[in-house]
């Protein structure tokens, strides 16, 4: 079952001048739309308030990928200049494959005239010397192996010698200061090649103040590929390809969402960003599937999920308690420590919300993927009142922007 939904509905005109270039100064004074349940008054705050907006005994999940040094200046053997991106292994996890010594294989996007399979590429920094080997390509899709003679990992050597990957839209190179303001305080697993930015905002001292209050603060791991920034260019939903994201979950964290969910005294379960959001919605569906022992998943180890799989589903909804203490029982019965997979879960207007209740995130792009999932989260009426609000009061927009705290 595909939802019914026409994209066009999700659209505004964005006035380059409301872009952030830059971030501010400091993290948490950014602004912060808090958008209360219903029809109630929008509040105007910053960032350093958020604790006092977030009920007592809460449960938030965040989003702990770190961006790599993606972006590898190089040369071709004739002397012309070239540029590979990397966007993900070619199998396994992007954690482990930044802790290769010698060589890894990597999926990426070059850019560069007249690069052909068979080709290598070698990098400018000559201290620190990479080889780029061009096993396969395809426009400017490409496979390659990396190899390094120091005895170093690959997180090191991508450091010396490799670049933030800015958004393109920022039309600019990264500078020092994003080396530090493009990850979140809390980043420490490597593989995103684009920042989980609605965690941009969270400073010490507001992660202090909430810990304060009794909200429990739980990691979760999704990384983030190009695909986030892919525009929708299909004619309607059923025709577009949403990206596919892998995702890295501890079984101490589904048993810590479980009891959550019993707990009668409990306050809010709050995504930060769409990553953290799809990540525990993706984790609530699968849940729901492995109530039927019947659902293919159950006879293997392999979590994955298909763009549309959780539509099937919605009839038979469950608590999250319930869900969750199935992924468990699965988790017990292969004798998994973790939950590790790809989601491609697309998430728009028509999906039904299982988990999240609350969800902190920036203001997107018009007609993108990440603001179709907001719109589902808000409704069509109150996302476009949230948006207008937010341009009327010269809000800071996309990665660099401002935030908001959003309650469904």
């Amino acid at each position: 079952m595909k939802p019914q939904f026409d994209p066009t509905t999700v659209k505004y005109h964005l006035p380059e001048e409301k872009i952030a270039l830059y971030p501010l100064a400091e993290r948490d004074h950014s602004k912060l739309l808090i958008m209360p349940k219903e029809n109630q008054e929008f509040i105007h705050s910053h960032f350093y308030d958020l604790p006092n907006h977030i009920p007592t005994n809460s449960l938030m999940f965040v989003n702990v990928s770190k961006v790599i040094h993606a972006r590898i200046p190089c040369i071709k053997e004739s002397g012309g200049m070239a540029e590979v991106l990397l966007t993900e292994p070619v199998s396994g996890a992007a954690t482990d494959a930044m802790s290769n010594t010698e060589k890894s294989k990597w999926k990426c996007i070059i850019g560069g005239k007249k690069i052909i399979a068979g080709m290598n590429l070698s990098t400018i920094d000559e201290q620190h010397h990479l080889t780029i080997h061009v096993l396969e390509k395809s426009g400017m899709d490409a496979v390659i192996e990396l190899q390094w003679s120091v005895p170093e990992n690959l997180a090191y050597i991508l450091t010396e010698i490799g670049k933030i990957p800015l958004p393109p839209y920022l039309n600019r190179d990264a500078e020092e200061s994003d080396e530090e303001r493009y990850q979140t305080v809390y980043a420490k697993e490597d593989g995103s090649v684009a920042a989980p930015t609605a965690g941009l905002h969270f400073t010490e001292s507001v992660i202090e103040k909430l810990k304060q209050q009794h909200i429990a603060i739980e990691e979760v791991t999704l990384h983030v590929g190009l695909g986030t920034f892919k525009p929708f260019d299909a004619d309607a939903v059923e025709d577009f390809s949403m990206h596919s994201e892998k995702i890295f979950v501890q079984k101490e964290v589904i048993e810590h969402c479980r009891d959550f969910f019993l707990n009668e005294q409990r306050g809010a379960c709050i995504a930060v960003g769409t990553t953290s959001c799809r990540t525990m919605e993706s984790l609530y569906w699968f849940g729901v599937g492995l109530m039927n022992q019947e659902f293919p998943a159950w006879n293997t180890a392999t979590f994955e999920l298909g763009q549309w799989d959780v539509y099937e589903l919605f009839e038979q909804a469950v608590s999250p308690a319930e869900s969750c203490s199935a992924i468990l029982r699965w988790m017990h019965h292969h004798g998994l420590n973790a939950i590790q997979g790809e989601t491609q879960l697309m998430i728009v207007p028509g999906y039904q919300w299982g988990m999240i209740e609350g969800f902190i995130t920036n203001f997107h792009q018009p007609e993108s993927t990440l603001l179709f999932l907001v719109s589902s989260f808000l409704g069509i009426k109150r996302w476009e009142e949230a948006y207008r609000s937010a341009l009327e009061n010269n809000y800071r927009f996309l990665s660099y922007g401002d935030s908001s705290l959003l309650w469904h």
